[in-house]
């Protein structure tokens, strides 16, 4: 056998260097998370692959009647703290749900600022508290009282307008109650910091009601969102 020569190696090196690159696996970027909200309704599923962010904003928190002059009905709020608001929409069949992320803030933990360009007003300075992980109640005094932190849904299809809070006059009793959402839960299962935004894991069953207090019960519900864009 003849020894191999200088030049022979090089391409012996050169043909084997090419057969490794030939079988080195091309590794895929992951593909992107996207929006998922999945309920059942009398055992029918509706879901939706898009969340849209909606309104955010501030009102009163902790109202009740007051007595004015001339023993006027009033409204009013406390003075030191603000019900902080963010909503998001989705649309399921023929059927657009609003579902709004609720809490109570004191004074001292929020600061006048904008968001994204958006409108200047109170928000707070951890502005992932809202979403942290843990069971929530539901709102049922939303528009109402404004004193309880926590979730409401709002569900308007072809039949009727279903919340999961009751009716705002305070000078009525309320439709609503915290027993007529016994067995109801919201549980935010993680937030995640992404490149761009976070990213929002909950599952949920609740019951809405119109204004007969017909109920509608979402049951099995999960949701996969971003919230808090990242500039």
């Amino acid at each position: 056998m003849k020894p191999l020569t200088l030049l022979g190696i090089c391409a012996s090196l050169l043909l084997l260097s090419a057969c490794e690159k030939e079988t080195v696996e091309t590794i895929s970027p992951p593909k992107p998370v996207v929006d998922s909200v999945s309920y059942t309704i009398n055992g029918q599923t509706f879901s939706s692959r898009e969340v849209e962010k909606g309104s955010t904003f501030t009102t009163q928190s902790n109202m009740k009647i007051t007595s004015g002059p001339n023993f006027a009905y009033l409204l009013q709020g406390d003075q030191d703290s603000i019900l902080f608001v963010r909503d998001f929409s989705f649309k399921t069949g023929k059927s657009f749900v609003i579902m709004s992320f609720i809490k109570v803030y004191g004074n001292d933990v929020t600061e006048f600022a904008n968001e994204n360009n958006g409108g200047w007003l109170r928000y707070p300075k951890d502005k992932t508290a809202i979403f942290a992980p843990g069971t929530y109640k539901y709102a049922t005094d939303f528009w109402r009282n404004n004193s309880i932190s926590g979730i409401a849904f709002r569900m308007i299809d072809e039949r009727a307008d279903y919340k999961s809070y009751g009716q705002s006059d305070l000078g009525k009793p309320a439709s609503v109650t915290q027993k007529d959402q016994v067995g109801s839960k919201f549980e935010i299962i993680k937030i995640e910091k992404r490149a761009s935004d976070y990213l929002v894991e909950a599952r949920f069953t609740v019951t809405v009601f119109d204004e007969n207090k017909y109920p509608q019960k979402l049951e099995n519900g999960y949701l996969r969102f971003s919230v808090l864009k990242i500039n």
